[in-house]
């Protein structure tokens, strides 16, 4: 009768470490794949930045009336594709909770303006088709999200 209730102890003994094992090992992967998330997000963010950014200098080194059409994804939560005039540079946070600019592009011009459906106006993410254009005295970028 003794050994029956030292089995039982030792049994939800042994069960009890498992839990807990297991509790700090979701807790670790857990954070991990947030890092990973958040790594995942600011490369996505970068690229995205650097082709909208190459698009721009592009047709404004091309001159009036040239146009340049592409695709660009913006990850969720980012908010990209900001203007600082003064330092002539774009701007993309991949964390809007940042506050900071983490990712950044010099521009050829400041003179850069980006239609209401383009981020940072619009809240949408995902990918965009874009059209880059020249009109003679800047350089206008039209979003269209594709579905």
């Amino acid at each position: 009768m003794v050994v029956r209730g030292q089995v039982s102890v030792e049994f939800f003994l042994v069960l009890s470490l498992l839990f807990a094992l297991a509790a700090v090992l979701l807790t670790t992967a857990e954070a991990q794949l947030r890092d990973a998330e958040s790594l995942n997000n600011a490369a996505l963010s970068k690229a995205a930045l650097d082709s909208v950014g190459s698009f721009i200098d592009l047709v404004y080194l091309s001159g009036n009336g040239s146009i340049v059409r592409g695709q660009v994804f913006i990850p969720a939560a980012s908010l990209c594709f900001i203007v600082n005039a003064s330092t002539e540079t774009l701007q993309c946070d991949p964390d809007p909770s940042l506050l900071g600019r983490v990712n950044s592009r010099p521009l050829k011009n400041s003179a850069v303006f980006f239609n209401a459906s383009c981020p940072p106006y619009s809240a949408s993410t995902g990918w965009f088709d874009l059209t880059v254009y020249h009109n003679g005295s800047s350089v206008l970028v039209n979003c269209t999200r594709v579905v």
